[in-house]
């Protein structure tokens, strides 16, 4: 996963260099589109990420109880 600068604001995606384009997939449940970027006069991966550690599921689990103790 990679974050870039853009002109308005950050794009955090992952990315795939092709053919010297940029190719910025979103996560799905993102709903945004895949963007294509020439590489490297349109774009400029500024950081990656390495690792994330964070909780999935919040309050209740998937089926709808109470979370495990």
């Amino acid at each position: 996963m990679s974050s870039s600068e853009l002109r308005d604001g950050y794009l955090c995606s992952w990315c795939q260099l092709e053919k010297g384009k940029l190719i910025a997939i979103p996560h799905p449940q993102s709903r945004l589109a895949v963007r294509h970027f020439d590489y490297p006069s349109q774009a400029e991966v500024v950081g990656r990420v390495t690792g994330v550690a964070m909780r999935i599921v919040e309050g209740e689990n998937v089926e709808g109880g109470a979370p495990p103790r």
